[in-house]
């Protein structure tokens, strides 16, 4: 049939609600792979690690001790005759966030190893991640992909290979997205960046850390506190003082790239766990940074107070707001990110990166949320600032809507309102900006 026939074929309002039918149809699947990516994706580019191993354990070996596969060295190796033999590694007290294994197999060049993978937080019950055969065709450590996992055990189970039932490894190395908490670690560390952790045990003698109000240790670890007015600074190994800021003025510092020291916090992944326990109204979680004191107003003080925030709400609403300075603010659009996050443990993460689009510098911000308090973390919102952005930019020397791409020599864990939090787990890292 040619065209013409097909036109003859179908009336006006058929081919009308043809073309709606496959316009909605393409707007479905575009939006619905657009939510997929930017509001509820598990992180998919992680930053894994080698971790240590505190020990290793089997269930029988043939002479050859399951602690050579710790010992760098190919030529030694863990072995047992055995299908069904395993040898399980444990990390200590801590559990990590584990998202590949590399294994470098006995005779691996020669034969085939049939394999399971599992995990577990108490050693006792295990769930299995990963079920399959080494390559059999390299001596060398091969790598293998897992579900991003929190778990403080790993083990291998072999179930014989390609010439006898034998299991045999030579080196068991595992890898982690985990910072020294064992908390998830969303984009890689910068080589030479600046990180802080809080200690959790003596917070208070911690030059960097400055939590300006009264904190107490709870009896779990955590700590508490009880201000209804919260601003607890991070600075960076630097340090800070305001009389060592040697301008206000938001395009010189846009054009060094820093407030105070080229080390400044700019491209960072800060990390904060909490618990509302009592709150009169729905105030926010607002991790910040890329400024210095929020202190005094306008000219020339207020200036100092520029930043990148990333506002979680009690109730589980999310957004971004942009404060040109100390105090002009401008926000993204609420969101509603989860249900209320009162009266049980949440982690947060705020990011902020640059990234270079069309030959400019723009700032990506994301908010992560740990909602079940078991470990994983997903993105619930994010926002580039491309421009057009706020309007009051002018008044500390910057274009109307500057975009603040510049580093600050404080981030600050913020809230308002509540009168008891408690939190523990603070932690800020400079971070290698992806290229998007």
């Amino acid at each position: 049939m040619d065209f013409k026939g097909i036109f003859l074929f179908y009336n006006k309002n058929d081919l009308l609600r043809l073309f709606l039918i496959l316009l909605l149809f393409t707007i479905l699947v575009f939006s619905s792979s657009q939510f997929n990516f930017k509001f509820v994706d598990n992180a998919s580019a992680l930053s894994c690690s080698n971790v240590p191993i505190s020990k290793v354990t089997d269930n029988g070996n043939d002479g050859h001790l399951p602690s050579n596969v710790l010992d760098n060295n190919f030529n030694t190796r863990w072995a047992d005759v055995d299908i069904g033999s395993w040898i399980r590694a444990d990390f200590g007290s801590t559990k990590k966030n584990i998202c590949n294994v590399n294994i470098a197999w006995y005779k691996g060049n020669e034969r085939q190893y049939s394999f399971v993978i599992a995990t577990s937080t108490d050693g006792v019950t295990f769930t299995t991640k990963l079920s399959t055969k080494s390559s059999g065709t390299t001596l060398n450590s091969e790598k293998y992909s897992i579900p991003l996992t929190n778990a403080r055990y790993v083990k291998v189970t072999v179930n014989g290979n390609t010439v006898n039932k034998a299991a045999s490894i030579t080196e068991l190395d595992i890898f982690s997205s985990s910072d020294k908490f064992g908390i998830l670690k969303l984009y890689s560390t910068k080589s030479g960046g600046e990180q802080w952790f809080m200690d959790m045990n003596n917070p208070l003698g911690d030059s960097r850390f400055n939590p300006q109000n009264t904190i107490t240790k709870n009896p779990d670890g955590s700590w508490k506190m009880k201000s209804t007015q919260v601003r607890m600074a991070v600075y960076t190994s630097t340090g800070y003082d305001q009389d060592d800021i040697p301008t206000l003025d938001h395009s010189q510092i846009a054009s060094k790239g820093y407030m105070l020291a080229p080390n400044d916090w700019r491209n960072f992944e800060m990390t904060q766990y909490v618990k509302v326990n009592t709150s009169p109204n729905d105030d926010n979680f607002s991790p910040n940074g890329r400024g210095g004191r929020h202190t005094g107003d306008g000219t020339q003080r207020g200036c100092e107070g520029s930043s990148m925030k990333g506002d979680v709400f009690f109730s589980g609403k999310v957004r971004f707001a942009k404060e040109q300075w100390h105090v002009s603010y401008v926000f993204t659009s609420l969101k509603s990110a989860t249900g209320s996050i009162e009266d049980k443990w949440v982690g947060i993460k705020f990011v902020v990166y640059n990234f270079q689009e069309n030959g400019k510098t723009v700032v990506k911000t994301q908010l992560w949320l740990d909602k079940s308090n078991n470990g994983m973390f997903v993105k619930v919102d994010e926002n580039v600032d491309r421009g057009g952005w706020g309007t009051e930019g002018g008044f500390c020397n910057g274009a109307p809507d500057q975009r603040i791409t510049w580093g600050g020599p404080i981030t600050t864990f913020r809230w308002d309102t509540a009168t008891d939090v408690d939190f523990k787990y603070l932690s800020v890292r400079e971070i290698a900006p992806p290229s998007q």
